[in-house]
């Protein structure tokens, strides 16, 4: 099994939507997922929901306000996503969050 540390960043919009998703036959470790609010005079909310393909979904933060000009780290340990599973987040608007998430993928 190959292992691979990586990173993305992903910008959060209104629309709820797949920020990550493990592909058919990999396994994804969530380390690190960290909101930063980058809008000059507005908080915003974020909620972040761990998808499954074949399980009951989880709600990792609902609607948690994020100040303006300061971040968020969601994770409080390891998250893992399974074929199929994904890392869904949503914004209370546009263009003010940005999400940076660090994972391991094996394959």
């Amino acid at each position: 099994m190959a292992d691979v540390l990586t990173g993305k960043g992903y910008a959060i919009t209104t629309t709820n939507a797949a920020a990550l998703t493990a592909a058919g036959g990999t396994i994804i470790t969530l380390i690190g997922v960290t909101i930063a609010n980058i809008h000059a005079s507005d908080a915003a909310w974020v909620t972040a929901d761990v998808v499954r393909s074949g399980g009951v979904n989880s709600e990792l933060t609902h609607e948690i306000s994020v100040p303006v000009n300061d971040s968020l780290d969601i994770l409080q340990g390891k998250v893992v996503l399974n074929a199929g599973d994904a890392l869904w987040l949503d914004a209370e608007a546009n263009s003010k969050l940005e999400a940076s998430i660090s994972y391991l993928v094996q394959s």
